[in-house]
């Protein structure tokens, strides 16, 4: 009896120790990892740099701040066929080589 005690007081004792190790290991390490990347990100704002030159002149910065709405005008006006079924990043590729050619094409006959 005395032996199967002192088994069972061991086995619990082993498993205390692993629930200690687990908790040094594991938890509080990720507690302060948290905690950490919690106040990084509260320093950082949440504001977009201002816009410089390149966004009045860089057709796919101007078309990536546009709503979808105003994409399928955009491609309306451009007489893009198909463009309502057209997720956001193939309307402004299909706009930006529409534009393209138009541009080529008034540069050819100027």
């Amino acid at each position: 009896m005395k032996n199967r005690d002192q088994k069972n007081h061991l086995e619990k004792a082993r498993i205390n120790i692993y629930n200690i190790l687990a908790i040094l290991i594991v938890i509080i390490p990720e507690f302060f990892a948290e905690l950490i990347y919690t106040i990084e990100a509260s320093q950082h704002k949440n504001t977009l740099p201002i816009e410089g030159d390149a966004w009045k002149i860089n057709t796919e910065l101007i078309l990536s701040k546009m709503s979808i709405f105003d994409l399928r005008l955009m491609a309306m006006k451009l007489r893009i066929h198909g463009y309502s079924c057209d997720n956001r990043n193939e309307l402004i590729r299909r706009i930006e080589r529409k534009s393209k050619r138009r541009i080529k094409w008034k540069s050819l006959n100027n």
